[in-house]
């Protein structure tokens, strides 16, 4: 296993299933509920009452066992494919909310867990897919990513952060890992004989997207995880959690500036130095190493050599390929999951890894089994003897199931797929063009850094809405160059697939003119795009081609139905505006009678509550929440002494002296209020 889980997991998934049950119920509000599940990996889909459990991979490395045993659980419990991530991560769709904790259980019994999967937390920590096989690596740093994972999941304030972490290692200045697009990117590099990593912070994609800002020229590899508790802290102490559109660390950098969020870094090296912090020491795995027990395969097929061309690879290791294995738009299903495990498991744990592209990749595999592998992979996906662009080509889920989810980017991709296919563009010329599409302007789908990218969003005609996609293109990635991917256009959706042949056919006939297609849209590529893209300017009227009104893949037409709040940013600091919400409606509730006791006894349980988690409390029960606020509040000076008689009476659960005593209890309602309006953006201090 890559990563070690924290011994206290096992009775959080168990507190989780408390809070499950308690809303299935109708003892727990929803929105309770969802503070508390979607830190861990648990999300709402579109579809009501179905959910999904995204699992971390430290850069998508699990071994045979652990991929058969997702699919198991999906078979069971979830959808008929796993789904494979842009961030080397894995998710079982169409969960049943009363079978969450136990797929949860389940993947803790083969070492895999959610915790972190969503909500505002140290999220799934990325690595090269080609780490410590590619000859062009400085060195391995997966190790460093394992060790760092192990022990950034076991701190409590890891899931406490004002918005989601992201941290990623590059193994080449290349920076296959998009580290630069990271809240922190390590690459690799070698000073003086000595590795260690170049450090960027503050990067990041979702809305408003920026490259990351260069930290560190060099540091040591033992240093990895005091410079990231650094830039924790500062996230911890200074980010925005008032504002949820205003959290990520790169809003925190523009916000102090670039001085201010220095001198705060190094504050906090000296703090933590002073505290003598442990090198990071890295962390290799235990693998289970096995010598085939299958017979080569001879194959002297042209389907054979084009496919080795395409996508085998030769490892430093002499003797030894890796293979792309393409998952067309990311869905494994289950049936073909357990076939490739089972296969892969023949050469051992270290034998597949999750890459950017939403494909598997197989590693460490002898040359003389490649065509085992080919007969393999042609019964696993259609898209196995296809040009590697295809392969490679990117799109978010959309709004088959996320609610932030515009347009649906998984049929237009398919449909793009086919139109290619049947074109006569000799796609191998250009296998590692960048295709990405996101059914929204949220990155999911990591358009902002791909050659040719959109997004998802809505035109009109007549008053009919159309389903239409952005067009963005020329990102750059590694050598210190990086650059987002530039506003260029929009097309309707429903011609999105054959404007892509025909960006793609002028990309074929001038990609000897210029070094990359980033060069070409700096040069005569913007402005070729824009004349693509007049050529379906025109749209037609729904009564002329209602077809232009419907999504790729739906039979209705086209609408917003569905698309609501997203979930990912859900955390428990949540908490304090549902439980002062609640309060309020309480108070609004009150009638001029004498029976308000009770009432008033929740009002003042919310009021106690609300601003617990400032302080890093978190209880069970009622009385607890009462003696902590009593405590931390009222003791401390926070609160005024005068609401001690008020919480004592609830403490005592006494409706009756309450009742007596509304106006402090209201008055106490409005001072927790008042404090909280006065606490600084990152909720830490009065």
């Amino acid at each position: 296993m890559s990563y070690t889980n924290p011994a206290n997991l096992a009775a959080e998934i168990k507190v989780l299933n408390g809070y499950i049950d308690q809303y299935r119920a109708g003892e727990l509000d929803g929105a309770v509920l969802k503070s508390h599940r979607v830190p861990f990996g648990c999300y709402e889909q579109r579809k009501d009452g179905t959910y999904m459990a995204r699992i971390r991979t430290t850069g998508g490395d699990l071994t045979p066992a652990q991929l058969r045993r997702m699919a198991e659980l999906s078979s069971q419990y979830g959808a008929p494919a796993i789904h494979v991530t842009t961030r080397q991560e894995f998710q079982i769709h169409d969960i049943d909310l009363e079978n969450i904790t136990t797929v949860m259980e389940e993947l803790l019994a083969v070492d895999l867990a959610t915790r972190g999967g969503g909500g505002n937390t140290v999220r799934n920590i990325m690595v090269s897919p080609d780490a410590g096989i590619s000859a062009d690596e400085v060195f391995d740093p997966a190790p460093y990513a394992y060790a760092l994972t192990t022990r950034l999941i076991a701190e409590p304030d890891s899931w406490k952060l004002p918005r989601k972490f992201k941290i990623s290692f590059a193994n080449s200045s290349a920076d296959n890992a998009l580290a630069q697009f990271n809240d922190l990117g390590f690459i690799a590099r070698t000073v003086d004989g000595a590795n260690g990593f170049r450090v960027y912070v503050a990067g990041g994609m979702g809305a408003r997207p920026e490259v990351g800002h260069l930290l560190e020229d060099f540091i040591p590899t033992g240093d990895v995880y005091l410079v990231t508790t650094a830039i924790k802290r500062i996230y911890d102490q200074h980010g925005n959690r008032k504002n949820r559109h205003a959290a990520r660390l790169r809003f925190l950098w523009n916000t102090l500036g670039e001085a201010r969020f220095r001198e705060l870094y190094e504050q906090q090296l000296t703090v933590l130095r002073g505290a003598s912090i442990s090198p990071l020491e890295p962390t290799t795995p235990l693998r289970r190493s096995t010598t085939p027990g299958l017979a080569p395969v001879y194959d002297d097929s042209p389907e054979f050599a084009q496919w080795k061309q395409r996508y085998a690879q030769a490892q430093r290791q002499p003797g030894l390929y890796s293979v792309l294995v393409p998952i067309l738009l990311g869905n494994l299903s289950n049936e073909a999951a357990i076939q490739l495990a089972d296969f892969a498991g023949a050469f051992g744990d270290d034998s597949i890894r999750a890459n950017f592209g939403q494909n598997l990749q197989l590693r460490n595999i002898p040359e003389q089994y490649l065509a085992n592998v080919f007969q393999i992979l042609r019964q696993v996906d259609e898209l196995a003897s296809a040009p590697r662009l295809l392969a490679n080509s990117v799109s978010c889920t959309g709004a088959d199931t996320c609610k932030l989810g515009i347009c649906l980017p998984k049929g237009a991709l398919a449909a793009t797929v086919d139109t290619l296919r049947s074109s006569d563009l000799d796609l191998d010329q250009i296998p590692d063009f960048r295709l990405h599409l996101s059914g929204c302007p949220n990155t999911c789908g990591q358009h902002i850094v791909a050659d040719l990218g959109f997004y998802g969003n809505v035109g009109t005609k007549e008053g009919q809405m159309f389903p239409a996609y952005a067009v963005v293109a020329g990102a750059k990635i590694g050598n210190g160059e990086a650059r987002l991917a530039r506003a260029i256009d929009r097309i309707a959706a429903h011609d999105l697939p054959s404007f892509v042949r025909d960006v793609l056919a002028l990309w074929l006939q001038k990609k000897s003119e210029y070094a990359s297609f980033a060069a070409y849209i700096d040069s005569d590529g913007t402005q070729d795009i824009r004349a693509v893209a007049d050529r379906y300017r025109r749209i037609p009227t729904f009564a002329e081609n209602a077809d232009y009104y419907k999504d790729w893949g739906a039979s209705d037409k086209f609408s917003l139905v569905g698309k609501s709040a997203g979930e990912c940013s859900a955390g428990i600091f949540d908490l304090i505006e549902i439980d002062l919400k609640n309060a309020k409606q309480l108070r609004e509730g009150l009638t001029s009678a004498d029976n308000n006791g009770a009432a008033l006894y929740k009002i003042a349980l919310h009021a106690a509550r609300a601003l617990l988690v400032t302080r890093d409390i978190e209880v069970q029960t009622d009385a607890a929440v009462l003696d902590s606020f009593h405590k931390h509040f009222i003791v401390a000076g926070l609160v005024d002494s005068r609401f001690e008689p008020a919480i004592a009476a609830a403490r005592r659960q006494d409706h009756s002296a309450l009742a007596g005593q509304q106006r402090d209890v209201l008055a106490l309602l409005d001072a927790v209020a008042l404090l909280y309006r006065n606490m600084n953006d990152s909720l830490r201090s009065a």
